[in-house]
């Protein structure tokens, strides 16, 4: 195994295991020895993802989730600034983020935030609990490329519905901005078998036409949405 790739493997225990020092360390490494820039940003997401695990699976409580969330705004600071250096050309474009309202819940938006905002995009971070009518006047203000709505409580699944109806609405003579969900429900807990058809079960009961579990899958899906609007 090459030094880069125990730095890379170092980097995710770091990360699941909470060690915000130790990651501090880690990504200094990885910058001082120029490794790829996706390369660490897939080691952190899959990280985040075994968090997500182990707290659905009770190993890790709120108070594990609100840590590994500040682990990774400190991680930003570091990093941010060595991805953007690598990343030419213009802007992707720009996407709205929230997390609706009834749930307060952002370590996904906010990784999802970070992201983009490394793969070029320019982000606006409305905050958690955000009620559909502030989310409905930010879109018609900021008019975004792609807008993004959190949701980990299946109970908040009707504002994001509100949401997607009054977009519907104030859209009518033009295309709307393009919605997607980020659903930290769209877990085994959820009925269904397999990722695709949790993910069709989700896009069914939310009713909009874009759901994503993973952050790297999120910028892809960013991608892909604000080139076809911009393509008109």
């Amino acid at each position: 195994m090459s030094d880069r790739a125990k730095l890379l493997t170092k980097l995710r225990e770091n990360i699941v295991e909470l060690q915000e020092s130790a990651l501090h360390a880690t990504l200094r490494e990885l910058v001082q020895a120029e490794c790829p820039p996706n390369s660490i940003l897939e080691v952190l997401n899959d990280g985040l993802q075994e968090i997500g695990r182990r707290f659905k699976e009770g190993a890790y409580y709120i108070s594990g989730l609100i840590l590994a969330s500040e682990i990774l705004r400190t991680a930003m600071d570091i990093l941010l600034p060595y991805v953007l250096a690598s990343r030419e050309g213009a802007s992707q474009g720009t996407v709205l983020l929230g997390t609706i309202e009834g749930d307060v819940h952002e370590i996904g938006k906010n990784l999802v935030a970070w992201f983009l905002r490394a793969d070029g995009f320019t982000v606006t971070d409305l905050g958690a609990n955000v009620p559909p009518r502030v989310f409905l006047r930010e879109i018609l203000q900021r008019e975004p490329d792609v807008v993004g709505i959190s949701l980990l409580l299946i109970q908040s699944v009707e504002p994001v519905r509100r949401l997607a109806r009054l977009v519907r609405e104030a859209y009518q003579d033009s295309p709307p901005p393009p919605l997607f969900v980020g659903c930290g429900f769209l877990s085994p807990d959820f009925d269904a078998s397999e990722l695709s058809e949790r993910e069709a079960k989700a896009r069914e009961l939310i009713g909009v036409e874009h759901v994503v579990h993973d952050a790297m899958d999120t910028v892809q899906l960013c991608r892909r949405l604000a080139r076809a609007r911009a393509r008109g």
